[in-house]
């Protein structure tokens, strides 16, 4: 991976160690635990019905204070989303201790594994939590209204002379989620040519004797890693703050997400993933304090605005009339606005839109940015303004709903259309959003921050998943690799000198087709066959055949996947070769070996990808020579054999499944 660092000619470029150099700011951090003491409802996912079933990780607040007089503060919530309204109260208790409202910033790091609040996303709950869960939520939100001021006045109590200095460096595990087909949205999977931000900037603050204070870094991703899994905890981003804080056990460690609104971790679908992403964050955020950092000399300068963002053309009451009749999260909003308009209030027009910038004279731009904000804005303003000096946040402030470009709302989709209906907003926004955010900000950034250059290409664009492949293998393999992985690899090495490729073209699909991680964890669409009815067949044959008898067999090797182990286990599925059942066999997330009553017929498996339900891999299916054909490929039936479930099998419609199994065996070596 090619780390992005920036080269300043405006400022210092300093090695951390520089005792010499006389503090030129005053700093302090804090953090506090704000994982509830009672169940509660979890922000996020609008499946999820019960409050919590557990805590996987804690979850914090943490805060960093920078100035004496006259203080600028931030403040980094394990949260999907923290309303203005408990923003207001936090800024109001501060007053009293020298911090203005406009020099606060509340930051969520947007967990999908974090408390409901209240006034966040408020039709996702609307109707459907009892009168407890409701009591609940509004006690966990005044409680964490409380703990924010707390941390915040004791990053206050913990200033001291410190220096500054930041970096810039890049990881590379976001990918845009956005899936589009001649145009217009298709869902939700991953988009390899979609719009993504990699940059990773990294603030130091390190107090006389160069002992860091506190580590600040962002990166521009969905903290939705774990999926729907309804346990506590703060997904990657909570996960790269404790591996910083073990690297450094005297730092506060604070992470806040950038403009990834359409962005999400690749792969996903398990709390080790999650896991892994962080250290990936840690890793290059200790990477880059290690080396020469830029000194800010100049003490930070807040700018605090609001914008009123208009929405398109509302619909007429009929509308929500007709609407209210709906069992569903349309139907929600259709009876809160009607409820409005019964009041005889007006539907807003308009979306409030706070929005800060904090300048280090011309040395670096830090931007706040509020709500779920897409990756275009990140784009667009480090290519109208320097890049190499500009740091974005989003999810700051406020979150009142997903703020997309002029390309997102012309694709149409879940961002700009019914994300606004979990956020209670009568319609989507009008187009001219965008221009208004981009010229707001760049109007408070200014001149001094004109591009010098434009930005590098890879810092918009994903690698392809094949050039990420051998990377992810080493990082599989590595360390103490169990028996059973290693006696797999070995196998794989000897047969792929003489493996064939397994699939050569689909035959019949009696499934369904869709988009899920593949064996490198990417998104691929892919037929997918499931347990629900006994009988549905997947079809495909083999890649072509040698002329000559192959009396000792032949090696097949294919890719594909098995999933849901949370599923009901049933028969299984069966392959049949020619036509004939050779083998049964079901959901492994290890490797895994099946083989013929006659063992003229094994089936080996082997993941590469794997979450706490699924997997994706490699198949190595070894046929006896009497079996075969000499100059014809093989069919391939898998069948469902049970019902009830929907356990899958997927295969991969990959012809040349060779390159991958050498990518195995070379990142094995």
């Amino acid at each position: 991976m090619t780390a992005l660092i920036l080269t300043l000619s405006l400022t210092v470029l300093v090695v951390p160690a520089q005792e010499s150099v006389p503090p030129a700011h005053v700093a302090g951090a804090a953090k506090i635990d704000i994982t509830p003491e009672h169940p509660i409802l979890l922000a996020g996912y609008g499946h999820r019905t019960i409050e919590h079933e557990g805590v996987d990780d804690r979850l914090w607040a943490r805060a960093l204070v920078i100035g004496a007089e006259d203080p600028v503060l931030l403040i980094a919530v394990d949260n999907a989303g923290v309303p203005a309204t408990l923003v207001a109260k936090v800024a109001a208790a501060l007053l009293s201790d020298g911090v203005r409202r406009e020099h606060l910033a509340v930051s969520s790091t947007h967990t999908h594994t974090a408390p409901n609040l209240v006034g966040f996303a408020p039709v996702m709950w609307d109707e459907r939590m009892t009168v407890e869960e409701e009591a609940h939520v509004h006690r966990y939100t005044a409680w964490l209204t409380e703990r924010l001021i707390e941390v915040a006045r004791t990053a206050l109590k913990n200033r001291r002379p410190a220096h500054l200095a930041w970096a810039q460096g890049s990881v590379t595990f976001g990918g845009n989620r956005r899936v589009i087909e001649d145009g217009t949205w298709r869902g939700f999977g991953f988009a390899t040519d979609g719009p993504v931000d990699h940059s990773l900037p990294v603030l130091v603050a390190r107090d006389a004797s160069d002992t860091p204070i506190a580590i600040w870094t962002s990166f521009a991703c969905h903290c939705t890693t774990v999926g729907g899994r309804n346990h506590i905890g703060g997904d990657w981003a909570g996960a790269a703050n404790r591996l910083i804080e073990e690297q450094h056990p005297r730092a506060i460690a604070l992470l806040t997400i950038g403009c990834g609104a359409d962005v999400g971790p690749q792969p996903s679908g398990s709390l080790e993933i999650a896991r892994q992403h962080g250290r990936r964050i840690a890793d290059e955020v200790a990477r880059l304090i290690e080396g020469p950092l830029h000194l800010l000399t100049r003490p930070p300068v807040a700018q605090y605005h609001e914008l009123s963002l208009p929405l398109s053309e509302l619909p007429d009451r009929a509308h929500w009339e007709s609407e209210a009749e709906r069992d569903d999260f349309r139907g929600v909003l259709a009876r809160r606005q009607l409820a409005t308009l019964e009041r005889g209030d007006s539907l807003p027009s308009t979306v409030e839109y706070p929005f800060s910038v904090w300048s280090f004279g011309n040395e670096l731009a830090i931007v706040f940015l509020a709500g779920e904000v897409v990756v275009d804005y990140s784009v667009r303003l480090k290519s109208e303004l320097d890049w190499r000096r500009l740091w974005i946040n989003a999810y700051t402030h406020d979150v009142p709903c997903y703020i997309p470009s002029r390309r997102v709302l012309n694709e149409d989709g879940y961002e700009p259309d019914f994300s606004m209906v979990y956020y209670g907003w009568p319609t989507r926004f009008d187009p001219s959003v965008e221009d208004q955010i981009v010229r707001a900000v760049i109007e408070r950034v200014g001149p001094r921050f004109q591009p010098s250059e434009a930005p590098p290409v890879e810092l918009f664009h994903h690698p392809l998943s094949a050039a990420r492949f051998p990377d992810r293998l080493r990082t599989r393999l590595g360390g103490e690799i169990p028996h059973e992985v290693r006696r797999a690899v070995e196998r794989i090495q000897r047969w792929s000198t003489v493996s064939r490729s397994g699939f050569g073209r689909l035959v019949r699909n009696e499934g369904e087709e869709g988009e899920w991680l593949d064996f490198a964890g990417a998104m691929r669409r892919r037929p997918f066959l499931r347990q629900v009815e006994a009988g549905r067949t997947l079809e495909w044959e083999t890649g072509p055949a040698s002329e000559a008898a192959d009396k000792s067999g032949r090696v097949f090797v294919f890719l594909g996947g098995l999933g849901w182990e949370s599923e009901p286990e049933t028969e299984g599925f069966s392959l049949h070769l020619d036509g004939t059942e050779q083998l049964r066999f079901d959901l492994a997330r290890s490797p895994r070996t099946w083989r013929s009553a006659d063992r003229r017929v094994q089936l080996h498996y082997f993941p590469t990808w794997t979450s706490d339900l699924d997997s994706g891999g490699l198949f190595h299916l070894i046929v006896a020579g009497e079996l075969l054909e000499p100059g014809k490929p093989c069919r391939l039936t898998v069948r469902s054999e049970g019902s009830g479930s929907r356990r899958w099998f997927a295969v991969d419609t990959i012809e040349d499944p060779k390159a991958i199994e050498q990518m195995l065996v070379d990142a094995a070596d």
